[in-house]
């Protein structure tokens, strides 16, 4: 299952525009790069009605995490890693970047990329989790 959840509702995400990758670098770390897309046909039936909770935005969200070090040079799963949003370039987009909190690693593996936080909107700290399965 593919899940971009932002509170109770799944955007879903767009497998096809969305981007993992994980480099070796010399100095024994591995640099991961993450870019996650929500579907735009799921975000389209979400925001049809006027009176959708969503129905303001215009985009559906998309998630990026660039420049996370991890000690390691070898392809051993990352599990259960808290990940300081200050110290990585991270954000949620949606109409426009919001403040990311808590954000967690969950599992990143040949097989899944699970991560899970909290994004501020309008002042409220919504949960939100990203979940999808990887081609090994």
């Amino acid at each position: 299952m593919y899940v971009f959840s932002i509170g109770d509702t799944n955007f879903a995400v767009d497998a096809a525009k969305s981007r993992i990758s994980v480099a070796a670098l010399a100095n024994g770390m591995r640099e991961i790069n993450i870019t996650v897309e929500a579907d735009d046909e799921e975000f389209m039936r979400l925001t049809e009605d006027d009176d959708a909770p969503w129905s303001w935005a215009l985009y559906p969200p998309s998630f990026s995490l660039h420049g996370l070090l991890v000690a390691g040079m070898d392809a051993a799963p990352v599990h259960m890693l808290a990940v300081d949003a200050d110290a990585v370039e991270c954000s949620l987009y949606m109409m426009e970047y919001r403040d990311v909190a808590d954000l967690c690693l969950v599992e990143l593996s040949a097989q899944r990329l699970t991560l899970t936080g909290k994004v501020d909107f309008f002042g409220e700290s919504l949960p939100f989790a990203i979940d999808l399965p990887r081609a090994a």
